[in-house]
């Protein structure tokens, strides 16, 4: 099997950093998240990521060209007013489970003062990936033969209480991934050689009481499974984290599938993450928003940091406008929608 193969997303179209005809018009009055995007990683080499998704999980990626390293965009003076990066350069690709619509975008961004941020689960603003496959055993074997770092004391698997195998490592950027095995049979539809059949979010916040109501009240996202601390053994025997309590909720926008699980720890050492969009170990995840403006300005009374310039959504080619917001824990949030030629595409 070659190293790189190119992809196209059957039924998706893509517009630089945004997913295109997939949102609705932006309107008046109130706004609204109406769905989910891409989930990025910011990582220091983007071919370098790229090629940890393919030869660990057989995730699709775009080929090299014959120079052997993928190129930098056009420089984009919207786009990096919107993350707030003047004077930047940057890259991204996305790596892809075959036949599906499951993908993770990685993200490089150059030539601007950034930090490489030591990540520990149990930080808030920790976000992990977490990759729901049919046989964690298979896994487990690539892992080791790939020399991944194993975060879970044994490099076994833990039982979760409800059956579900789970394993966590570190990917070549250092971020965390949880692997894990449903306790019932999958859903055999989709391509059985996929082992990958769902990628989901964890994010450690600093307040659940805090997160939750943003994402409720101030997004409208569903909330769901809210437990009290508690000593969760098996997040124990996941994570080495000998002391932890936790509790739990998860979040779900409208119009998206995927779930999101917040995770808050007590009993153990924790500080807040302060990160910037460029460094190395920020994530982002998209918002389809309707009303885009409303919507900012509704995060923005909320209390939550506007990052973007100027503190609002802002034009990005090719017709698009959107923000770069902090939620609570210093996870980003870009919310964005289409917009009637306001933003030409770049030459």
């Amino acid at each position: 099997m070659p190293r790189f193969v190119r992809f196209g997303l059957e039924g998706i179209a893509v517009c630089g950093l945004f997913l295109c005809g997939t949102t609705a018009a932006t309107g008046q009055g109130a706004g609204a998240i109406i769905g989910t995007g891409t989930f990025t990683s910011f990582v220091e080499n983007m071919d370098r990521s790229l090629a940890f998704y393919h030869d660990v999980f057989d995730m699709e990626v775009p080929a090299l060209p014959e120079s052997g390293e993928r190129p930098y965009n056009r420089a984009n003076p919207q786009l990096f007013a919107m993350f707030d990066i003047p004077g930047a350069r940057e890259r991204h690709q996305s790596a892809r489970v075959a036949g599906t619509r499951l993908s993770i975008e990685m993200m490089e961004i150059q030539q601007v003062d950034h930090r490489t941020i030591p990540l520990r689960i149990q930080d808030p603003g920790a976000a992990t990936l977490l990759l729901v496959v049919r046989d964690i055993a298979a896994t487990v074997g690539r892992l080791k033969a790939a020399h991944v770092p194993i975060v879970t004391p044994g490099e076994k698997p833990v039982t979760l209480a409800d059956g579900t195998l789970a394993l966590l490592i570190r990917d070549i950027d250092n971020r965390f991934i949880e692997i894990r095995q449903p306790a019932s049979p999958l859903d055999p539809a989709g391509p059985a050689a996929n082992n990958i059949v769902d990628v989901r979010l964890s994010l450690a916040v600093n307040d659940m009481d805090r997160t939750r109501q943003v994402y409720r009240e101030v997004l409208g996202f569903k909330v769901e499974g809210e437990t009290a601390f508690a000593a969760d053994a098996p997040t124990r025997s996941l994570t080495g984290l000998s002391k932890a309590e936790v509790r739990r909720s998860r979040v779900q926008a409208p119009g998206s599938s995927l779930w999101i699980e917040l995770v808050e720890y007590k009993g153990v050492d924790r500080t807040p993450l302060r990160m910037r969009i460029q460094d190395r170990g920020a994530a982002r995840l998209q918002l389809r928003a309707q009303n885009v403006e409303a919507v900012v300005d509704a995060m923005k009374s909320a209390g939550l940091t506007i990052v973007s310039h100027g503190g609002t959504a802002v034009p990005i080619p090719p017709n698009f406008k959107g923000a770069l917001v902090a939620d609570p824990n210093n996870f980003f949030l870009t919310p964005f929608a289409p917009c009637d030629g306001c933003a030409a595409r770049l030459p």
